[in-house]
């Protein structure tokens, strides 16, 4: 029998974003408990956290328009409230952090960027103002306007408007205080902080595939021997899935993974940066994932200011960046085989769209992005990889499997197992999501820790969009501490 060496309160496998926040708020609640991460690679961060591996933006329900569908002329708002609700507890978080650790430069990971969305046609252009009239009433989106001018779309975003042949039926909705974050150096502020306490470490180069359920926690394999854990959070991105599979949790009996690649254009050239400032998204063409719908953005990236345009998805059977040809037809088993087939059947155009995708050229990919900048040259834009993504699949009570753009959270009887599935809003969601596990696997051990978290969050079991005025100053207090206003 192999020794254990380590018997720890919490084990964290994957070095993203997720498992960052979620050991930040149990070290905050209760700083004995012993946390380990174990991470595949190198340095922790550097998979769907890392700033190019994703788009960066504080997804807040502002300017994405898949967050607000139309069905029988009717707009539903209920998502773009919900993930507006979250972030703000991930600003609360990150303000808390901030206000309690003088070293952390909040510019550093996230700056203040305008949130807007455009469109260029008469049906988008209607439904946009139908959209704009009805959630600028919700407090939690005070302060944003619409425009069909297009010399004041100009003011705003020269770029939209330069060179462009028709300004009939354009229009835009922008919001100021929007976000632009830089994932990856967050993770890596929150793991360091974290390093300062002893009861935390982190192993790198860890690759953990399998662990085994004990009667009293979870066990596995690592380098230095066997780990035993009373708790296990699977943050691993699409490895989450394989890991429950060898595992056979009943709970994840049916669950597989549809990957998804990105791919970015890219402009350097300074004199046309200078004329876009913020994030500009639009619809997604028909067939298009969530996260295709395709956004003009302003990154500020380790102090460098960058264009990014896209992303462009593809299809890849790698469930990571840094992962295998082999992720994807070894994740088939005969406990998700009907959901992934009859998925694929039921989303024809939509694996047709990824075909098209990953077969465009660099001409093809610029007449998209003419559709934003209708100035753009092909000499000013190249071409680079973003981070890969696992949309989830998933049985649902018909025949057909369920194909579900989000994210989900998978537990264990004993809730001694948390593990995290799915893509956007993802990042800019990981305080609430990563707090809802707190609540359901830790709040009954210890009631003290409801107190605590009141303080890191101060609308914690309040909704923000109900208490207008609680609202306005919780936003101020946090904003201004984040440099934000």
């Amino acid at each position: 029998m192999q020794k254990i060496v380590n018997e720890i309160d919490v084990a964290l496998i994957g070095g993203g974003i997720m498992s960052a926040t979620l050991a930040t708020i149990l070290h905050e609640i209760d700083p004995k408990l012993k946390i380990h991460l174990f991470e595949k690679l190198p340095s922790f961060g550097e998979e769907s956290s890392a700033a190019l591996n994703n788009a960066g933006t504080g997804h807040a329900g502002n300017c994405e328009l898949n967050y607000t569908p139309e069905k029988n002329n009717k707009i539903n708002l209920n998502k773009a409230l919900s993930v507006c609700e979250m972030f703000e507890l991930s600003l609360q978080l990150w303000a808390y952090i901030v206000k309690n650790d003088k070293s952390i430069a909040p510019e550093t990971f996230i700056t203040k960027s305008s949130h807007a969305s455009f469109v260029w046609d008469k049906k988008h252009t209607e439904f946009l103002e139908k959209r704009f009239k009805l959630i600028s009433k919700q407090p939690l989106f005070k302060g944003m306007t619409f425009t069909k001018d297009a010399q004041t779309i100009k003011s705003l975003f020269p770029l939209l408007i330069k060179g462009r042949k028709n300004n009939e039926n354009i229009s835009l909705t922008n919001y100021e205080y929007g976000t632009d974050i830089n994932f990856g150096q967050l993770t890596s502020i929150l793991i360091k902080r974290l390093l300062k306490n002893p009861s935390f470490k982190i192993h790198t180069n860890e690759h953990v595939t399998k662990i085994k359920k004990m009667n009293n926690g979870y066990q596995f394999q690592t380098q230095l021997g066997q780990v035993h854990t009373k708790f296990i959070f699977l943050g691993a991105g699409g490895n989450s899935i394989k890991i429950l599979q060898n595992l056979k949790l009943p709970q994840a009996k049916g669950y597989g993974g549809f990957p998804i690649s990105g791919k970015w254009l890219v402009c350097d050239n300074q004199a046309i940066i200078k004329q876009h400032k913020g994030k500009v998204y639009s619809q997604a063409e028909t067939g298009a994932p969530p996260m295709s719908v395709p956004h003009l953005d302003i990154r500020n990236i380790n102090g460098k200011q960058s264009l990014l345009f896209g992303p462009f998805a593809g299809f890849t059977f790698k469930f990571l960046k840094s992962g295998s040809f082999l992720d994807f037809p070894s994740s088939i088993k005969l406990s998700n085989l009907k959901e992934i087939l009859t998925v694929g059947i039921k989303n024809l155009n939509l694996v047709s769209y990824l075909v098209k995708q990953a077969l465009q050229n660099h001409t093809n990919r610029m007449k998209h992005l003419r559709k934003f900048y209708p100035e753009a040259k092909s000499s000013d834009w190249e071409l680079i990889s973003a981070g890969q993504r696992v949309q989830i699949i998933k049985p649902s009570d018909g025949l057909f499997g369920k194909l579900e753009f989000g994210t989900e959270i998978i537990y264990d009887n004993n809730k001694t197992l948390a593990a995290l599935l799915g893509a956007s809003p993802g990042a800019s969601v990981s305080a609430a999501s990563m707090l809802e596990i707190v609540e359901k696997c830790f709040l009954n051990k210890n009631q003290e820790y409801r107190k605590k978290l009141r303080v890191i969050f101060p609308s914690y079991g309040i909704k923000l969009n109900e208490n207008p005025s609680k609202l306005q100053t919780l936003r101020r207090s946090y904003r201004k501490i984040l440099k934000l206003l």
